[in-house]
């Protein structure tokens, strides 16, 4: 008989008529579902249903019954809740009357006398879209919960969240999408953690790391005499990672020359070591990681477009921690934890504008930096953190005291108050070119010239935005 495992979890309710019959069928069911109740009619059934309708996972009903038959039930039971899958078992096999129960959209019928496997098959093919919302919604709780030790928790978080959970058991290929510094290695982990491959080798692959001479070595692995030294066989990482899953973070830096073997094993899950003949196929789910628009680079000449499509059957992005500001202090407040009990030191307190400096920066290095500062400043803080304390520990902070002695923390994205900008915008009217020019141009002399700061600001893709620049013919600015 086919395992029934997974339907321990489920209630079902049987609705039969002949006594003896439904005593027999419930202590069968009762062997492989959690919970059988019982019922000798539709109207006994309906009132079970009504009382405990969230337990109730699927109904097995006769059709001829006294009270109310099986088509009744349907009926009533569509009215009330379209979810619970309804199966019929009869001996009764009038076409208009077997139609009619269609158009009602039962799930199955099974046959009188009833055939146990028959039945058994039924539940569980009905029971299958149930069990796969539960796991899905099981593995998203659990995500969520590494999520929000990890990252925070925000909708936006909430999402990407969701979309990992649904990709998890999956073998699908995953790209994560994000800034440096977001958690998109982290993420890989968990992914990986919540897939059927867990119990498998979860193998890192610092793509941008590797010279390109060694890079299909590392990957592929090669045979004894395949180059000047090569003194004995050594299997690659690929074949390394087989049943498990591989993750190629920093993809973007792939050399062009090494994207097309990829291209080859991403296909076709097979490479041939250097210096061999024989070829080797393994299973292996990829997931890599960018913090650039990988699409952007594909369109641009950088990154092999028939690649990029194949590594993203699924796309992730995760978000910069400026997105999610309402996951700053929680955040900062773990790696506080953490630090001190890593440091065996007592927990300072972080005053009200520790928290309100945390807030407003931009932390264009995202949570990696946002736990690096808050590391430093517990090494040389005392019971109190202050604002001080942090801006000291901000690379991205000026400090500054004015004649009256008070402190100023100047040159921080997000620091000062949008209102102490003093740039007027062009006279109206003006098209709409005119102003992005404009916005572009003031952007620029805020962060003092430095492109790739002024882009981290505006939240824009690097790339995005020196075509922007390009654009408006917009020279100035460095690096």
């Amino acid at each position: 008989m086919t395992n029934f495992i997974k339907l321990k979890n489920l209630s079902i309710l049987l609705v039969e008529d002949e006594h003896e019959l439904r005593r027999e069928t419930a202590a069968f069911l009762e062997l492989y579902c959690g919970q059988v109740m019982q019922a000798s009619n539709g109207r006994e059934a309906l009132a079970i249903i009504d009382s405990k309708h969230p337990d109730i996972d699927i109904v097995v009903s006769d059709i001829r019954m006294p009270v109310m038959d099986g088509l009744e039930l349907a009926e009533n039971l569509k009215m009330r809740s379209s979810e619970i899958p309804l199966i019929f078992c009869t001996a009764y096999t009038e076409t208009n009357y077997l139609l009619k129960a269609i158009e009602m959209g039962v799930a199955a019928f099974v046959r009188k006398p009833v055939d146990t496997d028959e039945l058994m098959e039924a539940i569980s093919k009905a029971a299958l879209p149930l069990l796969q919302r539960r796991s899905i919604e099981g593995l998203s709780d659990e995500l969520m919960a590494s999520m929000k030790i990890y990252m925070g928790s925000t909708p936006a978080l909430k999402s990407v969240a969701e979309q990992a959970a649904r990709v998890a058991r999956t073998s699908f290929n995953v790209l994560l999408q994000g800034e440096t510094g977001t958690g998109k290695s982290r993420l890989a982990t968990i992914i990986h953690s919540l897939s059927p491959r867990r119990d498998a080798p979860f193998i890192t692959v610092q793509t941008g790391a590797m010279p390109l001479t060694l890079a299909e070595s590392e990957l592929f692995g090669h045979i004894k005499g395949a180059f000047t030294g090569a003194e004995q066989n050594r299997i690659g990482l690929l074949e390394a990672a087989d049943g498990g899953t591989i993750f190629l973070d920093d993809i973007e830096s792939c050399p062009k020359e090494l994207q097309v073997k990829l291209l080859r094993f991403v296909e076709e899950k097979s490479f041939t070591p250097l210096g061999s003949k024989a070829e080797k196929k393994v299973d292996v789910r990829i997931i890599c990681a960018s913090n650039r628009n990988l699409k952007e680079e594909s369109l641009l000449g950088h990154f092999r477009e028939d690649l990029y499509y194949r590594l993203s059957d699924t796309t992730i992005r995760l978000p910069p921690l400026r997105e999610t500001r309402e996951s700053i202090i929680p955040l900062a407040l773990k790696f506080l934890r953490e630090t001190c009990d890593e440091l065996g030191c007592p927990l300072p307190f972080l005053d009200e504008n520790a928290c309100a400096i945390l807030s407003r920066l931009s932390w264009s290095g995202n949570i990696r930096q946002l736990k690096s500062v808050i590391r430093r400043t517990v090494l040389n803080a005392g019971s109190v953190i202050n604002e001080k304390d942090i801006a000291l520990h901000t690379d991205s902070i000026d400090i500054q005291v004015d004649t009256l002695g008070q402190t100023n923390y100047i040159g921080s994205v997000n620091i000062k108050s949008s209102n102490t900008c003093e740039f007027n915008p062009p006279p109206f009217p003006c098209s709409m070119d005119r102003l992005e020019s404009w916005a572009l141009e003031k952007a620029l002399s805020y962060c003092g010239g430095k492109r790739m700061k002024t882009a981290t600001m505006l939240g824009m893709n690097y790339y995005t935005f020196r075509r922007r620049l390009e654009k408006h013919g917009i020279t100035a600015g460095e690096e």
